[in-house]
Parts: C-alpha cells; structure tokens; sequence
C-alpha cells in the first residue's frame, strides 16, 4: 500500500538514527493519524474513505468465528469442546510474495472492528518463538507452545491465517506436534459451488514425510479408535440371512 511505504519513508526521514523496531512501533502507533491528514480533503473511493477515519471506538468479541471454509475458536472456548479449533498458522512474506518465516500459535481473542460499514476481524494471537519451531526425524513440525513471544504484535487478520491442529508428542516432554491442517467447508467461500474444483488454499501435508502410513485390507480392524465424544449415528449393517 502506497501510503503505508509514504508513512515509513517520513519516519526514517524524521529519525535517522532510531532502529528499525522503533521506527516500526512508531509506524503503528501513528499511521492512522497520520493517514486521516494525509487525506484530508481529497476524495476519496468508500472503502478507503472508511479506513482513513479509523475504526469506532467500540468493538464485538466473539469465542467462534468463522471465515475462509474454517471454524476458529479462542483457546477458552477449547476448552469447553471436544474439537480443538484454536490453533493457526501464519505465512510472513517479504515485498515479493515469498514466504520469509512461518509462525504457528493459538487464539487467545477474537475481536471484529468496524470501519463504518466495514468489518475486520482480528485474532490476538500469542505466537511460539521461531527458534522453539523444528521438523523432527519423521518429518513432523513440532513446536513448543509454552515458548512464547512477539508479545508486542499479538494481533493478525483472520483472513490472513491457516487452521492447524496440535497433538501431544510423546517422546518429547513438553512439546507438541503440528500434524495437519483444520477441516476446511470450502462450499460457499468466495462463490465455490464444487469442493474438487476449488484450489484456492495452499493445502499443508496431513502427515510428515517420512511416515509410513498403514493400508488397511478389508477384515482389518483398525489400531486407533477415538473414544471422546460421541456426535455421530451409528447403525449396524443388516447380517446376510
């Protein structure tokens, strides 16, 4: 955005001397301001006249959320289900669209602001250390979630992340494995009629590389069966007479 990269420029032109991190505290503290000036008096398009006047000093709080084909919900709320839907990624790119670092955290807050007649829902994120993220043997990520930080930028677009699901690893006191991303309901997002057809989410591999993945044959029963909830109808089928 033109005038994020103007508001930038004014900055390092009015404090040569400060570090990068102070000029990019000071870039979120007063670009709004700033904007709402720079703008002053010229017409403006809807949608970037809103922005420009900032967001209403009030603000909706949600324990679910839905957008892009996934269900979020904050870590509180896991805690009352027995679906885990608090757990994101998110792909930090660079000014040409490649992926510079990938963080992965859970849901602590989700806000949704108004800018007039616009919404924008945001997650408050609390974000594992990069360093506490790993690709084990099997080609697992594992990341460490009482490894914390970036408390200072806890905030992301919910449009902007990807779903992900945590399971203990056993073999590592504390830590825990990314094994697949969250189910996505593509029908209905973005005018999607046809699940197969649609392509528009960078899929994650459901397992690591290097697992070796059974094949059931038919008569085979299965090595694991989850026994916590019970939200299905099951029905036996009719023996051969």
């Amino acid at each position: 955005m033109p005038y994020i990269d103007e508001h930038r420029q004014s900055l390092q032109t009015l404090y040569p001397s400060r570090s990068q991190a102070w000029l990019d505290k000071k870039h979120k503290e007063e670009f709004v301001n700033w904007l709402r000036r720079r703008l002053l008096g010229i017409k403006l398009g809807n949608q970037l006249d809103a922005l420009a006047k900032g967001p209403s000093s009030t603000y909706l709080k949600y324990q679910g959320y839905e957008i892009n084909g996934f269900t979020f919900y904050t870590k509180k709320q896991d805690g009352k289900s027995t679906y885990q839907n608090c757990g994101v990624r998110f792909d930090a790119h660079d000014e040409n669209g490649n992926v510079q670092a990938t963080y992965y955290g859970f849901i602590e807050e989700i806000w949704e602001l108004a800018y007039g007649p616009l919404k924008a829902a945001l997650f408050r994120c609390q974000w594992v250390r990069l360093e506490e993220i790993n690709t084990d043997s099997e080609g697992f990520t594992t990341v460490d979630l009482t490894k914390t930080a970036y408390r200072d930028d806890p905030f992301v677009l919910a449009r902007d992340v990807m779903q992900v699901f945590y399971a203990r690893d056993n073999k590592t006191k504390g830590r825990l494995k990314v094994v697949l991303e969250g189910k996505r309901k593509i029908v209905g997002v973005d005018g999607v009629t046809d699940e197969e057809d649609y392509r528009g989410y960078q899929e994650m591999p459901p397992f690591g590389a290097n697992v070796p993945l059974p094949i059931l044959q038919e008569g085979d029963e299965p090595a694991y069966v989850r026994l916590d909830h019970n939200e299905a109808l099951i029905v036996d089928a009719p023996k051969d007479s």
